[in-house]
Order: structure tokens, then sequence, then C-alpha cells
């Protein structure tokens, strides 16, 4: 169910024996049911790309109405549900919402799918628009966003300007606006995801996949997988919460003064209160915990560490408070919302956020960040910002995209090179028998566990032990969408650690154009199969479930942006890009606030080191404009 943290995609590949069919399981089906069958009209240009935007009016919906498409892959792509499509349709494509296509109707059969091109399409106005080169990337133009998040494009000086509205973005501007610092938030996406998609109701399964956005080519060899849409909030309104720390082990890969800094009560045990760590899961995850605890020696077992707001219930379960609401899973969205919401101090004060704001590269002036420069995609301009401090948290491949552009003096030759992301292996799922004590399809747990005296050469991997992964995410207004009655399955998951790889990088083509992207197949974890394969064999048995011992598990580790880091990557002797500050070696005022400054890839998931890592550096900053 985290597929949105772990892509394995089409590349996952079964290690050892494929799992006999009688234990596989059976994947719980969607929540909600698929739309009905589709047909395609398709549009392939590259001269009326994004930020342009095409649509379709046409006779079925009374010429009014736009059918919205997605581009990718050089094409605008229109589907229709089929039931609700007479025999023959006409139409036209609409350019920017007022610009209708030249010539005729066009005039289809509805019950096969039609392409079209610029041969036989075209306008009479094309408006100046930036061409950006992401595909499936919308930016709403609404009175809602408009007033939810009004802009300032007035030259002034910011105390930070910070690039990226994502956990470390977002994190890092509220920390710092609520302490005086005057912040400016440059965020290139929109007001598509006000909150966390698990926070609204629906069908959230879809939600990531279908906002995917295709920023970057593949060079040979290479399968990165696209990461998700541009958005304020960035990427924390699509993950699912996992907060684990990263280990002891794993610490001794980072500089000092920052695995010192993370081990501290300033370090992840406050970044833990800042994502509202959840308290408790209820009597069956205590079950499930106990078990596994008792059973499996040298191992520590736990609730899995979550973002998960659970405002009135303390560490031992009892309800206390009820007057503060849950937030549910924590997004910048949410901070960033509730910030200019208010007045004062800790509310809009000193934060301003110019949303549609795609920041194409800086200018410099010796060793200072002079400039910021975007193009402000709504309204059809180019812009610079002056800020004291300029920070960089647009992820590990547009952070590195911007420095690349900008020309920046980069003398270890390190920039936007080792890109990397964690491998995992994915077990089977497997179905508990019905008289089993952890059987029950109304019955939910996730638990984590870790090897007490792991290193990077024994069991370098954490455990995810799931079970009913239909109840991960849910959230229903109507008690009839539930589930039916289902045979209850459980399904297990072994994240590992690793070293960058220098073969890997990023690199830009200029701006307006996609990235050129290298990553090879990781295989940190293939030498620990068979530790993972006998874990999870222990797991089932202690439980009582069903399995083969010698059967496979899948593989996956082509990587995706969600995880991936070390294109701007952190040292403690200069060999880098950024020091232990997250500054930029060669500049005096531009530092870096996602994985890109990672010198490392934990198993662990990044939000929690991320988080605590841009509270640290909000002090900082904030420090150094008070000085």
């Amino acid at each position: 169910m985290n597929e949105f943290n772990y892509h394995s995609g089409s590349g996952r590949e079964f290690v050892g024996e494929r799992p006999a069919a009688e234990n596989a399981g059976v994947r719980a089906a969607s929540l909600v049911a698929a739309p009905m069958g589709l047909r395609r009209i398709r549009f392939v240009t590259d001269r009326f790309a994004p930020n342009h935007v095409v649509t379709i009016r046409g006779s079925a919906d009374g010429w009014t109405a736009d059918t919205f498409g997605t581009y990718r892959n050089g094409a605008w792509d229109f589907f229709f549900e089929i039931p609700s499509l007479p025999a023959t349709m006409s139409f036209k494509f609409v350019l920017d919402g007022e610009h209708w296509m030249l010539g005729a109707d066009l005039t289809v059969a509805t019950n096969i799918d039609h392409q079209f091109d610029e041969s036989n399409v075209d306008f009479e106005v094309g408006p100046n628009r930036f061409l950006h080169g992401y595909d499936n990337f919308w930016l709403e133009r609404t009175k809602a966003a408009q007033e939810s998040v009004p802009r300032n494009t007035q030259d002034q000086l910011y105390d930070v300007i910070v690039i990226g509205s994502g956990v470390g973005g977002g994190s890092l501007a509220d920390a710092l606006s609520d302490n005086g610092v005057k912040t400016l938030v440059l965020e290139a996406g929109g007001l598509r995801l006000p909150t966390h998609m698990t926070n609204l109701p629906g069908d959230w399964t879809r939600v990531a996949t279908h906002h995917a956005v295709g920023h970057f080519h593949n060079e040979p060899g290479s399968d990165f997988l696209p990461g998700v849409h541009l958005n304020l909030g960035g990427r924390s309104v699509y993950w699912s919460g996992l907060i684990p720390r990263m280990h002891d082990w794993e610490l001794q890969f980072w500089p000092e003064p920052i695995s010192d800094y993370l081990t501290s009560s300033d370090g992840y045990e406050s970044a833990e209160r800042l994502l509202r760590k959840r308290s408790k899961l209820g009597p069956f995850q205590d079950q499930v915990v106990a078990k596994l605890g008792s059973d499996l020696d040298s191992w520590t077992v736990e609730d899995v560490p979550r973002s998960r707001h659970q405002p009135f219930v303390d560490d031992t379960g009892a309800v206390g408070n009820i007057l503060e609401s849950s937030t549910g899973v924590y997004s910048t969205a949410d901070v960033l919302l509730s910030s200019l919401s208010f007045p004062g101090r800790a509310g809009r004060q000193n934060l301003t956020i110019n949303s549609g704001h795609l920041v194409t590269h800086l200018e410099t002036d010796g060793d200072q960040v002079s400039r910021v420069v975007c193009q402000d995609l709504l309204g059809n301009q180019t812009r610079s910002y002056r800020g004291k401090y300029v920070v960089l948290a647009a992820g590990s491949l547009e952070s590195a995209k911007i420095v690349l552009n900008s020309g920046l003096n980069d003398p270890n030759n390190k920039v936007g090179v080792g890109l990397t992301d964690h491998p995992a292996f994915f077990s089977a799922q497997y179905t508990i028998p019905g008289n089993n004590p952890f059987s029950g399809s109304d019955k939910h747990a996730k638990v984590f566990l870790y090897r007490d005296d792991a290193t990077f050469d024994n069991h370098p991997f954490n455990v995810e032990v799931l079970i009913n992964p239909a109840f991960w995410h849910l959230r229903q207004s109507d008690t009839d969408l539930l589930p039916e009655p289902r045979p209850s399955v459980i399904e297990l998951k072994f994240v590992f650690a690793s070293h960058l790889d220098d073969e890997n990088f990023v690199q830009s083509r200029g701006i307006g154009h996609k990235l050129r992207v290298k990553v090879k197949r990781n295989e940190t974890g293939r030498p620990h199969f068979d530790s993972a394969r006998l874990t999870r064999n222990a797991i089932l048995d202690s439980l009582d479930v069903p399995f083969t011992a010698s059967e496979g598990m899948g593989y996956g580790n082509e990587g995706t942006v969600h995880h991936a880091g070390g294109t701007l990557r952190a040292s403690g002797d200069a060999t880098g890009v950024v020091d232990t500050d997250l500054k930029f070696e060669q500049y005096d005022n531009l530092y870096c606030a996602d994985p890109s400054a990672w010198p490392f890839i934990p198993a662990a998931n990044p939000v929690l080191t991320l988080v605590a890592l841009t509270q640290r550096l909000a002090g900082h900053l904030q420090g150094r404009v008070g000085s």
C-alpha cells in the first residue's frame, strides 16, 4: 500500500523461486470502482505543450464544457467514458480556454480511438506562454487559489528565499517566519490539493499515480520513475507518513556534527513532535508487536513510526482533552495555508508564498547569490527576487537542475552526481487462516522491525509488516463503502541502506527542457537476500501463517524521486557540495534543505531526518539574519 514510498513498477523482479500461487494471496481491490471503459482522443504537439493548456469542447457537452487531458510524451491525451458518448461526436480543440482551433469541426466515431497532430490542428492565436518541459503539470488559475495564497511580486529584499514548499522547504519556511524572519517561498505548483491526499475523501490509491509528472528523460539503461505533481506542499501531500529514525550504523556515514545533532533532544525527538508522531494503533497492534517481540531474538519490534495526528490519545492509549481536532497525515500544504489564514507573527506577517513560480536559475556576484530568477507561469513573465539568504528545497532533481542551469562553481565535480535511492525486497501477499488469532478482515496492523546488531554488512535493512493493507489509508464517510468480509492477508517489505553511486547522474539540457537522468540498477540488497528471506520466514512462522520457505521475493531497485538523494551531497571535509550546515561550500548565502544533501541513503524513509535538519537550519539562518 505504500507505493508512493517505494515504486517497484515493471522493473520489479523475483529473486529466488517464484512464490507458490496458493501462498501469494489476492491483492485487495480498490475501495472505489474503477472508471468505465474509455476511448482516447490524442493530439500530438510540441508547440502547444504546457504551460499552454489544450482542452476539448464538443457536441456531447453542448460546446461549453471543457474536457481536460493530460500532456505526456509529446501529446495531449483525452479520455471519455464509453457509456456517456453517442455513436458519433463533433468537437474542437481549444487553446488556453479561449482560442478555438481553426477550420471545421472534427467529427469522429466513438467506438475507436483517434489521433490528430499539428498538420490538421492549428490555432489563430498563439499567446506567449513558457514551455517548461513538465508533462502532466497543472497550475490552478482559480479565485480560491488566488485568495488562499496571495502573492507579492514587488521588488524587495527578503531575509530568506526558500525555493520549494515541500517537507523541507515548507517546514523551514514556517519555522523561519514564526520566528520573525521575513521569508519568501517560491513554488512552481499551485493549490491542486490543499492537504494530504488521505485527509480527503475518495479513492486515494489513484491520486499520486494520476499526478505523476514527467520532467526528465532516462538515459539508455536507466529506468528511474517519475515523481508526483508539483503542488503547494510538494510531495508532503502525497507521502505515506512513515517517519523512522536512522540507526547508529547508518549515522556513521554522515558528518559527525549532523549525526550528533540528530541523536540529541533537539534532533529526531523534536522532529517527531513537529510531525505529530502517532501514539497508538490499538490492542490488535499491541498483540502483534508482543508476539513478534517474544519470538524474534535480536530484533527490535515496534509500532511503525508514523506521522498520523492523534491529539487526544496519550502514550497509554487513553483519551484526554478533545479540544484539538486531528489534522491527519502531516503536510506542509496544511501548515502553510494555516499560517496564511491568520495575521500576526505565527501567521502571515513574515510569510509570502508565490505559487506558479518556476525557478530557472540563480544570479551570483562573487560568493553571493544576488537574485533568484523565475518563470511566473501565471503572469507569463520572467521575474527575479532578492534575498539575504537563499535555500534550495526543490528536491533531488530540481535543486540540482537549478544549480546546473546557474553555472555555479563546483570544484569537486559533485553537482548532479550520485543520484541514488534505496532498494527493497517485497514479499508475496499471504492469506492468514480464519482460525488464526491474527485473522479478521476488520483488523489492521503495521509493525516495524530492525536488527539490534545490524551493520552495513549484516542485516542492513528495516522490515515493515502489514496486516490487511486495505486499511492503511482508509478514510470513508460512507460506511457502505467499507470492504466486505474477505480473507485476512499479510505482506512484508525489506528496505535497504545504500551508498551513493557516483555513476548515476542528473544533467541539465537547458532551461525549458527536461533533465537527463542516468540511474543504474542498485544491487545493494541482493547479497542480503537470504537474510531477508529467513527473516520473512521467521515472522510468518511466529504468526502461524502458511508459507513456502524457499520461495522468492520481488526486488524493486530502480528508484524514484521520492527517496532518492545525493545530487548536492554534504561533507565534513569540503569534498562535497554543501557543508555540515547545509551551506554551499563555494557560496556564503546559499543553502540546501532537501535530500539532495544526503551523503548516504539510509534504509529509513527520509522525512524525519529532513525535518530535523530543516529545524536546525532554521536556527542557523535566524542567527545569521539576526547578526
